[in-house]
């Protein structure tokens, strides 16, 4: 071969070389790059959990367990959604329309103590509360284990919604797993002996009061209960929780099948002997009936229980599981999110916790705490789900919640919500929306009875009997913070609007969202009162739950009239009307609206530069209050925004002035509230600062949000929210903006799945904090406009359509 011809070869052979090279190291940056993304969603441990609070979730929307991975013995600690104490009770004082009105009368005079006092006289009225939530019970299974454990691992698959306990004895393998199905509406726990090593076990059930066991034919361990609200019992509300007495019933069918082995029944004990596995299966019922809002004794609970345990017991496990995990994934990941972390799974979760207390920008953990909300929100408001996620979802461990694990709606039951279809889980919102209807229909009876109004109105405490009159632990609680509060309902039926928004669902909005609002719209124009200023009012109002020095007394006062966050609602709420009836073609409210309208306070500054937190410039309390309700127009609302600069800068400084006085730090719901505020704002390294410190100080060991060493649910999902929040935002309408308020710790990551006010999916990826790629899907066709990082896109796509923009 002549010397030309070699030459030519060996540089044909290097470049092929270096090509080939080239195509192996991209080929392992995209790998590495997919490995990254594709990190395991998991919460895991290795150790038992000690305590409720290390305890791991699960859920079907309906049934509840907190899975503590003992390896002697198992404690399994069960919710059922509708199982509460108590009854429907929504008490009227004699003579109430007489005595709202000289109520609302001296509180537009502006004599507050007056009419605090005259309330007290007149109206407060018992049971000012109302009774709990309760949990089901629990179910504790017992292993003959002779030794202490080795390569112990505890995990929570957020992706396939099983808890996995893994463990060796003596070099012997052992495996258990527990998720609570949709498809068969039961609780299923599997053991399994990898290695064929027999065991003994016992299964038995305990709840503190109100049950009879035994054991039926099949080796069935039956639970029958009924809730006795005991006279001479405990109460957290003394004398104004209700009516005492046998009230809702429920029960409970627990048995096993084995691989092999043999089970037998004693008293209130399953014995299961020499099996190397057996899968354990719980049902559970109440006869609570949402079309009554009551329990009904139409209803044959332990009727019910029988049947879904039956149906699970004609499945193999194998079935069951597969069935589960395809449909639970199957919607967990229409919602991806990677922030570029290079940390890998490698670190229990309770030491990525500790590491975070320590100052660590940990991103990973930041994407689990995003999937975490996303996951209890499915576990407890999809599916199988009647009722709304209440204060703990469904998980609580107390036969007496703190706050009665209520519908609080004053801010917690709406942030329950927060996230539903942002982040792709619109079926979540599905049981909230059913229960509003059923609530406005109760909210009617007290509209008409406190002001004469053909619409309805409910205050800041619910619960699935539907109380729609004023609460309070206390007759004083019930008159500051219950009577003083009638825009709760109000502001809950917004959510249902801003369902609308994202869904464009117009027969939703007209046979649903529309006649809630109405509602509401029609008790508010009833409502409202014209001042000496000629502007209409509220009377009572009161801004949650703050209070103000009366500058006539000089006292710490919280009922008022014409609240910020009122007038905030209102505006919300006549404006969604208005859209809503052009949509739908019914102007039946529009003129009365738009009258209305124009005599409404504007949202106004104080001297100190902040906005005013009520109608004057009063003196707070607490200028570091946990609640933040005059900012309401900034978030969840659209008042304030960049168009609106005044706002805008005084809202900046409104949050500023909170923090420096210990604002956020009180709760983690409080916390989450701020997140999303900064997002809002633009502000992604106070918003990401705000995560960590949630992370940091309140997050339990499991992850549940902290109110000192309380769970509250909300607190995860409004952090969710924040997070979702800060990479799309679709609250200006006809505007879309990516990476809003991406702070530099995140400079690289992608998204998808993401929703958008309009109906449009959200999928993108950026690097060096520069957006590279992003795809706008329209689920229902549309126009809309896009906004990143000072470019502009205008999206006008067909029903199904997608465009990339690079």
């Amino acid at each position: 071969m002549p010397f030309h011809q070699t030459q030519l070869s060996m540089r044909f052979i290097i470049v092929l070389l270096l090509l080939n090279l080239t195509l192996f190291l991209g080929s392992c940056q995209s790998e590495a790059r997919k490995t990254n993304n594709s990190k395991k969603m998991q919460l895991w441990y290795t150790s038992p959990a000690n305590e409720w609070l290390e305890a791991l979730p699960i859920g079907n929307g309906r049934l509840g367990a907190m899975i503590f991975g003992g390896v002697k013995e198992e404690q399994i600690q069960l919710n059922e959604e509708s199982l509460w104490a108590g009854m429907p009770e929504d008490p009227y004082p004699e003579d109430v329309q007489k005595h709202y009105a000289a109520f609302q009368q001296l509180n537009m005079e502006g004599k507050y103590e007056e009419a605090l006092k005259y309330g007290m006289e007149h109206l407060a009225v018992s049971p000012t509360s109302i009774r709990s939530y309760e949990p089901l019970g629990e179910l504790h299974i017992t292993f003959d284990h002779q030794k202490s454990p080795e390569n112990y691992r505890r995990t929570l698959d957020l992706e396939t919604g099983v808890v996995i306990s893994t463990y060796t004895i003596d070099g012997k393998r052992y495996l258990r797993e527990a998720f609570s199905s949709d498809k068969y509406d039961v609780i299923f726990y599997r053991f399994q002996s990898l290695d064929g090593e027999p065991v003994n076990s016992t299964i038995r059930f305990d709840r503190e009061k109100d049950i009879v066991q035994s054991i039926g034919e099949g080796e069935l361990l039956i639970v029958d209960g009924q809730v006795f609200d005991d006279p001479d019992g405990y109460e957290d509300n003394p004398g104004g929780s209700g009516e005492t007495g046998r009230h809702m019933k429920f029960a409970s069918q627990i048995t096993a099948t084995l691989d092999e082995g043999s089970m037998s029944g004693n008293e209130n004990t399953l014995n299961i002997e020499n099996s190397t596995g057996y899968t354990v299966i719980v049902s559970a019922a109440t006869d609570y009936n949402l079309a009554k809002l009551n329990f009904d004794r139409n209803i044959d609970a332990k009727d019910k229980a029988l049947k879904s345990l039956k149906g699970a017991l004609e499945t193999a496990y194998q079935t069951a599981k597969d069935a589960h995990t395809a449909a639970h994934s199957k919607m967990f990941n229409r919602v991806a999110l990677s922030l570029g972390s290079p940390l890998q799974d490698t670190i229990p979760t309770d030491k990525r916790l500790d590491q975070v207390r320590e100052g660590t920008n940990d991103n990973h953990i930041t994407e689990l705490f995003f999937q975490y909300g996303r996951y209890l929100l499915m576990g407890s408001s999809v599916n199988r789900a009647i009722l709304p996620a209440n204060l703990q979802g469904i998980w609580n461990k107390e036969m007496w919640a703190p706050w009665e694990s209520d519908f609080h709606l004053n801010i917690n039951l709406q942030m329950n919500y927060w996230p539903a279809d942002q982040t792709n889980l619109s079926e979540s919102f599905v049981p909230l929306s059913n229960f509003m209807e059923k609530l406005a229909k109760n909210g009617e009876i007290t509209a008409e009875k406190f002001i004469g109004s053909s619409g309805w109105m409910a205050h800041h405490v619910s619960n699935p009997f539907g109380r729609t009159t004023p609460s309070g632990s206390t007759k004083d609680s019930q008159m500051t913070n219950g009577y003083s509060n009638p825009l709760a309902g109000a502001w809950m039926s917004l959510s249902l609007w801003r369902h609308y928004e994202f869904t464009q669902d117009q027969e939703y909005l007209k046979e649903t969202a529309y006649p809630v609002l109405a509602g509401t719209a029609q008790f508010i124009l009833d409502f409202l009162k014209e001042n000496e200023k000629g502007e209409l009012v509220t009377s009572p109002s009161y801004s949650p739950e703050n209070a103000y020095i009366d500058p006539k007394t000089g006292k710490a006062t919280r009922n008022t009239t014409a609240a910020s966050m009122d007038i905030q609602i209102i505006n919300d709420i006549f404006n969604a009307c208005l859209k809503a009836e052009e949509i739908i073609g019914d102007k039946q409210l529009t003129a009365a609206i738009k009258k209305a309208s124009s005599k409404l306070p504007p949202i106004k500054i104080g001297k100190n530069g902040t906005l005013q937190e009520w109608y004057e410039d009063h003196e707070e309390v607490e200028p570091g209050h946990r609640h933040m309700s005059h900012l309401y127009a900034l978030y969840p609302s659209n008042q304030i925004t960049k168009a609106t600069p005044e706002l805008f800068k005084a809202a900046e400084k409104t949050i500023e002035r909170r923090l420096t006085y210990g604002g956020a730090g009180q709760t983690g719901w409080s916390r989450a509230w701020i997140i999303n505020f900064f997002a809002r704002l633009q502000k992604g390294e106070e918003g990401l600062e705000h995560i960590h410190e949630m992370m940091a100080t309140q997050l339990s060991p499991n992850m549940f949000d902290l109110l000192g060493k309380i769970f509250q649910i909300e607190g995860n999902f409004g952090a969710t929210a924040g997070i979702a929040e800060m990479l799309v935002q679709s609250h200006e309408e006809g505007i879309i903006r990516l990476l809003p308020a991406l702070p530099q710790a995140w400079n690289t990551g992608e998204v998808k799945g993401l929703k958008a006010r309009g109906n449009f999916e959200i999928s993108m990826e950026w690097e060096d904090g520069k957006l590279k790629k992003a795809e706008i899907l329209s689920i229902t066709g549309g126009k809309t406009k896009v906004l990143c990082q000072g470019r502009e896109y205008e999206i006008d796509l067909e029903k199904g359509a997608s465009q990339v923009l690079l």
